[in-house]
């Protein structure tokens, strides 16, 4: 059974709030210490992570929401 289209992209949503939220975590760790060595200015750091922590949000929350209907089709084939 499919769930209805709103309820899909309630959860893609949510999925990307919750990864985006752990990859900004993540990355605010490592853009602080980048920053206190000087490595590079406080702008360039936010500009950097703001766009590789977009990029894993989004890989992270599309592969998932697509793995269960190309797992389902593998399971209809008898191939999984």
């Amino acid at each position: 059974m499919s769930w209805p289209i709103k309820l899909r992209l309630m959860s893609l949503a949510i999925t990307i709030g919750v990864t985006l939220l752990e990859s900004v975590m993540g990355s605010a760790a490592i853009a602080l210490m980048l920053w206190s060595f000087g490595v590079a200015s406080a702008r360039t750091l936010l500009e950097i992570f703001a766009v590789v922590s977009a990029i894993i949000s989004l890989s992270i929350s599309i592969y998932s929401h697509l793995w269960p209907s190309i797992l389902s089709v593998a399971v209809k084939r008898g191939s999984a």
